[in-house]
């Protein structure tokens, strides 16, 4: 076995899956890695009451470094886990002497928390380009864009029976939060074959990253659209592989891209997303995936590429190439040691 990593993950849905995705990347590298579960709200998440708080988290940081000492990790690496505390990094780095690296995957929206605690770490990771000057001006050392890849294990090409195309087929699928934003865009398809795949509801988030959500009502025209269900791991492959075209909006502003660009290619999809700055670097345009800037440019590239499926099929094709060829989970964690210098 190689060198030994920790892995320390919240039990958030992107962050869990993405930890999973790395821990089996790393083994398929000959690391010995575990991982950890970091979840300070198990009681207090309920009872609200600041000494319930004070003392899960107390447990919470006892067992941490109780299993980093049984493991003896010659690198920590956090994803995301916006509740480790600085105190309580600045305590393991000192107990431990090890160095710490956090896979961040919510920039910008929680730019506000991942600044605050980026310079406690000695390797931290945006996923967003536009925020690693944002990270370096707070005082973190070694920072670097770092986006999301697929896991070619779990998103693949996979055959559907007849009850499954029943259900999950449609000429355009969305899969994710329905946000303001989001919703604007789709409503200018709102008359064409589509599945969104989320709660019939819209959510908002604060200045304090707090959510909140309103139904969304029967006068509007998505209302149809929505499964009433979320879409993750086998059934999201089963939701891309149905799919004619998979569409991507972002849901905050940034120049990076997000998961599903590589989960929907790496399914052998047709990828139609809205462009971020980062994307040309990562496949050709035109070639690879299609893109989109306005409601109007949306609605136009689904009409042709609805009535083109040689090109359509052909596009997708590439980009699966493209996305087992460069960006897999082993890509990225060989992209993210490459920078590191193990304790």
């Amino acid at each position: 076995m190689g060198k030994k990593i920790f892995i320390i993950r919240p039990l958030t849905r992107t962050a869990y899956e993405v930890g999973g995705y790395c821990r089996k990347a790393l083994t398929k590298l000959n690391y010995e890695v575990k991982i950890f579960d970091y979840h300070v709200e198990r009681i207090s998440g309920r009872i609200k009451l600041p000494v319930i708080k004070s003392l899960e988290s107390s447990f919470a940081e006892k067992l941490l470094f109780k299993e980093i000492s049984r493991f003896s990790p010659e690198l920590i690496l956090a994803i995301k886990v916006d509740r480790l505390i600085p105190e309580t990094i600045a305590a393991a780095k000192k107990k431990f002497n090890i160095p710490w690296a956090n896979y961040w995957i919510d920039d910008p929206l929680w730019i506000d928390i991942s600044k605050t605690l980026s310079p406690f770490y000695d390797y931290f990771f945006t996923n967003d380009p536009e925020c690693v000057p944002i990270h370096k001006e707070a005082g973190c050392p070694n920072v670097k864009f770092l986006t999301f890849a697929c896991d070619p294990d779990v998103h693949r090409k996979i055959n559907l029976s007849r009850d499954q195309i029943c259900k999950y087929a449609s000429d355009i699928s969305f899969v994710g939060a329905m946000v303001p934003v989001r919703k604007e865009m789709l409503e200018a398809i709102a008359d064409f074959d589509l599945k969104i795949w989320s709660d019939v509801s819209i959510q908002y988030t604060n200045e304090k990253l707090r959510i909140t959500r309103e139904p969304i009502p029967l006068s509007s025209g998505l209302y149809s659209k929505f499964t009433g269900e979320s879409a993750w791991g086998e059934e999201l492959v089963k939701v891309f592989n149905a799919s004619k075209i998979v569409l991507n909006i972002h849901s905050q502003k940034g120049g990076g891209t997000n998961l599903r660009t590589f989960e929907a290619t790496g399914c052998g999809a047709f990828m139609l997303t809205e462009k971020r700055s980062a994307l040309a670097d990562l496949f050709r345009i035109g070639e690879e995936i299609a893109c989109f800037e306005t409601a109007d440019e949306l609605r136009n590239l689904v009409e042709y590429f609805l009535g083109h499926a040689q090109e359509r099929e052909a596009i997708a094709r590439q980009g699966q190439k493209k996305a087992y060829k460069e960006h897999t989970y082993v890509h990225r964690v060989r992209d993210m040691l490459s920078c590191v210098k193990f304790g």
